[in-house]
């Protein structure tokens, strides 16, 4: 692997590392162009610019103080990368209307970023298995609730 993808794999790590698991929310201005661009799912469908990353992370960091995120895998090739995460916090501040439960919620996924020549993150397309975590945290109905011998997926 060339050391491009070496470096975009490192931004990948600092920005989970420092701006996700510490909450600093500068680092976003160091890794991020400004114009950055993320498509995702339930969580967060569509973010546009570096300024709304850095009010969506304290947000979360708000709510789950504790948050961290394990980067399981890595692959690079030319300006992507691709990473497979499990994240985990404890809910302790208001998060989707929803008060504190302080219960560890955790979801995993896939997210693929690209990079610009400055090295800098342009773009995220993210798929998050979150739906466990919105049944915990009670934002969407918990099927099983209804169904007494259907499978609780939260647990």
């Amino acid at each position: 692997m060339g050391a491009v993808q070496e470096r975009n794999k490192a931004t990948i790590k600092r920005f989970y590392d420092e701006v996700i698991g510490k909450g600093n929310a500068e680092v976003v201005d160091e890794v991020m162009d400004p114009n950055f661009e993320h498509w995702g799912d339930a969580l967060f469908p569509h973010i546009l610019g570096s300024a709304a990353i850095k009010a969506g992370v304290m947000g979360v960091k708000t709510a789950f103080p504790d948050g961290k995120t394990n980067i399981v895998d890595s692959v690079a090739e030319g300006d992507v990368v691709v990473t497979r995460l499990e994240w985990s916090g404890t809910h302790e501040g208001e998060f989707m209307g929803k008060a504190p439960s302080h219960e560890v919620m955790s979801w995993a996924g896939i997210s693929t970023y690209r990079f610009n020549d400055e090295g800098k993150i342009i773009q995220r397309w993210a798929n998050e298995d979150v739906i466990p975590m919105l049944m915990q945290l009670g934002v969407i109905p918990n099927p099983a609730a209804s169904n007494p011998g259907g499978r609780d997926v939260t647990h």
